[in-house]
């Protein structure tokens, strides 16, 4: 009886173990895939933990200041790889020091985030009404339209001028408005650059009748004026590499009034990079003054320059000097043959603030762990001595890295820090420069006899 209902349930035992069977077999692989694929996604959320490297060079430098009886408490450095998983070296990485002139790295990053390395700055000219071509006068307004060009000089407001007087410009009825971020060198000044532009109008032979006035930038001026005349700057990318080789501080000051001013620049790294209030104090884009700024806010800034240059397939060459190569103030650092060319860097300098400021910034080519940034901040001693140091401290940390990976060719050269670019004309300015001109008939004057000379008579 056993043996005959054994036979009997025989098939559906079998029918149930297949479909037992093959229900695991439909199911376990996706069960695996999930718990794989959450397994990869946790592993991507939780980064490996960060790795610190011993730093013999670290140990000598800190030495070096300690012997000559230097605060480290004011001292900071730090090394890092490129995705940051590597210290390579760090000395009081949280503690806000001033940075000199590495703060142009911040004013080159919020350039190059809400321009771009190939804008170029624009300023314009325009009238209220066509010219008077017969008394030689605007009757109505002149209109000087600028986004803020950081290298615009006097010399180009006196080839502007010469350009009016040489097409018929001699006298302004109305006023002379500015609209938007107008500076001319060394003056961030909206109100001196103006009152410069008037001087410069009234020397060069142009009447001004009206005031001068200061409204804020519209696209309406555009829409409803005649265009006369327009400047264009170089590109971005060149008048920032120009700004850090050179570290030329007017500029940096022009070009941060440009992009909203020194507060506009700390609020956007502090909301767009995450960094604390503690991390920096921006008082002046270029540096000068009593800025603050932390190694570990130099390193984030300088990861995210490299980040947006890479965007536009440049590098940080294009914005940062190499040493013992390019001209500018690392031309007569890192000249030895093992390491020129291996070190771009942004320097600081202020021998009158804090009781000596200089700072070091920038990306070496280690063999060990590739391109690393780096980040040094001296304060309270010897200018000279401090960057003996850094250059020591650089290239021992580059032999404890395996040495030099490769090393980088210069820039093309140029000849001069500043270039002028012409003004370019109009459609209608063109058409004055070209119409013809009446010259009034000469008057025939009746010969007279030369008139002896008194004394010839007495003698």
């Amino acid at each position: 009886m056993k043996h005959e209902m054994a036979r009997y349930f025989w098939p559906i035992r079998l029918v149930s173990c297949s479909l037992f069977i093959l229900g695991i077999s439909t199911f376990w692989p996706m069960g695996a895939n999930q718990s794989s694929a959450l397994q990869r996604q946790e592993s991507q959320l939780i980064p490996p933990p960060r790795q610190y490297l011993k730093s013999t060079a670290l140990q000598h430098w800190s030495q070096h200041l300690k012997r000559h009886r230097y605060n480290l408490n004011k001292q900071s450095i730090l090394v890092e790889s490129l995705d940051g998983q590597t210290v390579l070296a760090q000395l009081n990485p949280e503690i806000p020091l001033n940075p000199a002139s590495v703060m142009k790295l911040a004013t080159s990053l919020i350039a190059l985030e809400q321009l771009g390395p190939n804008h170029r700055f624009l300023t314009r000219v325009y009238g209220d009404t066509s010219l008077d071509q017969k008394t030689k006068t605007l009757p109505g307004n002149l209109y000087i339209l600028s986004d803020g060009n950081p290298v615009l000089r006097k010399s180009d407001i006196t080839r502007l001028t010469r350009t009016l007087v040489r097409n018929g410009l001699h006298r302004l009825d109305g006023d002379l408005v500015m609209s938007g971020p107008f500076s001319v060198k060394s003056n961030d000044n909206p109100e001196y650059s103006v009152k410069y532009l008037r001087r410069t109008l009234r020397r060069m032979g142009i009447r001004i009748k009206g005031k001068t006035r200061l409204l804020p930038f519209s696209d309406l001026i555009e829409q409803s004026k005649i265009h006369f005349l327009s400047h264009t700057s170089e590109r971005m990318i060149d008048i920032l590499w120009k700004q850090n080789a050179f570290s030329i501080n007017d500029i940096a000051d022009r070009l941060g009034y440009a992009l909203g001013g020194p507060t506009t620049i700390q609020d956007y790294l502090i909301q767009e990079l995450g960094l604390n209030h503690n991390d920096i104090y921006v008082e002046t884009s270029s540096g000068l003054e009593h800025n603050r700024m932390t190694t570990r806010a130099v390193i984030q800034i300088l990861r995210r320059l490299l980040q947006r240059l890479n965007h536009h397939n440049m590098d940080l060459h294009d914005i940062l000097p190499l040493a013992g190569v390019d001209r500018g103030t690392l031309s007569w650092r890192f000249r030895q043959s093992t390491h020129r060319g291996a070190i771009l860097g942004k320097t600081g300098t202020n021998s009158s603030k804090e009781g000596g400021v200089s700072s070091l910034a920038g990306l070496a080519m280690t063999r060990a762990h590739g391109p690393v940034l780096y980040a040094i901040l001296n304060t309270q001693g010897s200018v000279l001595s401090y960057r003996r140091w850094q250059d020591e401290f650089l290239i021992k940390l580059l032999e404890e890295s395996g040495g030099v990976s490769h090393t980088l060719g210069a820039r093309p050269k140029f000849d001069q820090i500043y270039t002028s670019s012409p003004w370019v004309a109009s459609h209608y300015w063109n058409s004055l420069s070209q119409a013809p001109v009446y010259q009034q008939r000469s008057v025939r004057r009746k010969k007279t006899k030369p008139r002896q000379n008194r004394l010839a008579l007495v003698n």
